[in-house]
């Protein structure tokens, strides 16, 4: 072929030096438009890192196309971790705290935003419930939100810079898009216990009676898309949730801003839509929005400790999921006097505290329970329970879980939580190391012998893929007892053996499904113990694709440097050590 030829040969045909994601490794050919080839586009093969540019005439079409360019200047790349971070693009925003004018006009932003969505994809926007048809519907036309809260992806990247991201997205492309793209009626993945009706028909019940204001239906939205996502027994409160929900909206604007702002977040994670870089944005503003009004919420005497609470949980939920790792510990240290105010005591029997009243406790049990796995510190509260009466058949301990606890928010069950306490507290327990090693031996016999109590669900594969959650979560607190208590390394029998279980019990399990989304923690203590190439590969791969969030990728990208410095130095590595924390369970 002659060298005008080659020049002249349009710049679509030509294959770059890394392809497409899914071309890279499978196709020798690739008329490459990137991220996505027109191969790729014919056979529904999905490139999902990073979005797809979309032309002048589509943002046309979808009214969207006078929205502001995220200039290349605003993506900084970190250079350790090759993640990249957007940044500010409304720099007024920055000053929300100094006019009451500015809460209203990121509301509407946001309110506008979701309208906007809704017109580029009526699917993952609308309200899939009736009356509401989508936010367009409960906004009204003379809402005109500035045109700097839309942001669409830079069409011009750098060849350096689009090298970064294609690096990164080799590993940490987001793994799931959610809503499924077979639609919300159609998938049983969204919800296999067929719950969701029920709590579409409160929802519908509620609006009727109390008239809530429109942005309440986007949170609305945001429960019955991500519900299985949110709650793991999720089919065991759908009439009440409505409720719920409403009065947690209502209870400051701590929790009101929060809550949207993790709305706003999950949707920027998992719709893989042309607006993901404005809702991050709008998630951001809405996240400041609450710590300014955080401040005000708690030195307020006129709501009580567990309306504080309920913000100050909501808060830590949306930086557990973004990865604000220091604010999130903060504010959990922040709740401990609130949550002993509510309970009259430091002590807590996860098996004697239920119902979704109780949900802010729970939430904070379990973050206490599992930052003291993450960071080696005490756990704030004492979790005691009588188990001699717990595992006598019969009494009401000894039950399936219903609503009592942490298992039917986190899959966790109840008395493996417990036990995680109790390892945590015997390591920092001032006894000698003999009895502190006897004890350790007795939890670790405990956990692997304990008659686990399997949820209920109407569907049978659910049903089964629970009691496979149950033994990973089962072998997960075997394996902390090594890692706290008795200093194990990769070579012991019961460790080989639990981090083999974990695996071959996963393999079971859909990847991103329920139960699956809900055992990031079990990944990454098996990963940690992991020593063949396979197996580390395997949980890895596990961890990433039980969901988007950032505090996931976090958890893998520390592993990865676990295991450097543990086959570097010949012998296992610490997650805990340094400071401030780097990872959270």
């Amino acid at each position: 072929m002659s060298e005008s030829l080659v020049q002249n040969k349009p710049p679509t045909a030509i294959r770059s030096r890394h392809g497409c994601l899914t071309c890279r490794r499978k196709r020798k050919k690739c008329d490459e438009r990137r991220p996505l080839c027109s191969r790729c586009d014919r056979t529904l093969s999905h490139c999902l890192w990073p979005a797809r540019p979309f032309p002048d005439s589509f943002l046309d079409a979808h009214g969207i196309s006078d929205t502001t360019t995220l200039d290349l200047a605003d993506v900084r790349t970190n250079d350790s971790t090759g993640t990249s971070t957007i940044a500010p693009l409304s720099q007024p925003y920055l000053q929300l705290g100094k006019s009451p004018s500015m809460v209203d006009s990121v509301l509407c932003d946001f309110t506008a935003l979701a309208k906007s969505t809704q017109k580029a994809n009526p699917l993952s926007m609308g309200l899939p419930f009736p009356p509401f048809s989508g936010i367009s519907s409960i906004v009204g036309p003379s809402i005109n939100a500035p045109t700097s809260c839309y942001v669409t992806p830079n069409l011009e990247d750098t060849k350096s810079t689009a090298t970064r991201m294609w690096e990164y997205a080799q590993d940490f492309r987001p793994q799931i898009i959610w809503p499924p793209p077979e639609g919300l009626e159609k998938c049983d993945e969204l919800d296999p216990e067929g719950a969701i009706p029920i709590f579409r028909q409160s929802v519908t019940t509620l609006t009727q009676k109390a008239s809530p204001e429109p942005l309440f239906q986007d949170v609305c939205y945001f429960y019955s898309t991500f519900l299985t996502r949110i709650f793991y027994d999720y089919a065991l409160i759908p009439g009440s949730l409505a409720k719920w929900i409403y009065q947690r909206f209502n209870t400051s604007n701590t929790s009101k801003y929060a809550m949207l702002g993790t709305a706003a977040l999950f949707r920027s994670d998992y719709e893989m839509s042309v607006m993901t870089a404005s809702w991050r944005a709008c998630a951001k503003e809405l996240y400041s929005l609450s710590i300014r009004q955080l401040t005000r919420d708690l030195e307020d005497n006129q709501l009580s400790p567990r309306e504080k609470l309920t913000g100050l949980v909501e808060i830590m939920n949306y930086e557990y999921h973004s990865g604000r790792l220091s604010d999130y510990y903060s504010h959990g240290t922040l709740a401990v006097p609130l949550v002993k105010a509510i309970l009259g005591t430091d002590t807590l029997d996860l098996l004697n505290i239920r119902g979704i009243d109780m949900f802010d406790v729970n939430f904070w049990a379990w973050c206490d329970i599992l930052d003291s796995m993450a960071t080696s510190r005490p756990t704030w509260f004492k979790y005691e329970t009588d188990l001699d009466r717990a595992a006598r058949p019969g009494t009401e301990e000894s039950g399936a879980c219903e609503d009592k606890g942490i298992e039917w928010i986190y899959g966790c069950p109840n008395i493996v939580a417990i036990l995680l306490a109790r390892t945590s507290s015997l390591r920092h327990a001032k006894i000698s190391e003999e009895e502190r090693q006897s004890q350790g031996v007795d939890l670790e016999k405990l956990i692997r012998n304990w008659q686990l109590r399997p949820l209920g669900a109407n569907n049978s594969l659910l049903r089964v893929t629970r009691v496979g959650a149950q033994e990973v979560w089962r072998h997960a607190g075997i394996l902390y007892v090594h890692h706290a208590i008795l200093k194990s390394n990769s070579s012991h029998p019961s460790v080989r053996e639990s981090v083999k279980n974990i695996i071959k019990i996963a393999s079971t399990l859909q990847p991103g499904g329920t139960p699956d989304s809900f055992l990031a923690v079990p990944y990454f203590l098996a990963g940690f113990y992991a020593t063949t190439q396979n197996d580390r590969y395997t949980l890895r791969s596990r961890l990433i694709s039980s969901g988007n969030g950032y505090f996931l990728r976090n958890l893998a990208s520390n592993l990865d440097e676990l295991w450097r410095e543990t086959d570097s130095t010949g012998r296992l590595a610490s997650w805990s050590e340094k400071q401030p924390p780097r990872i959270a369970f």
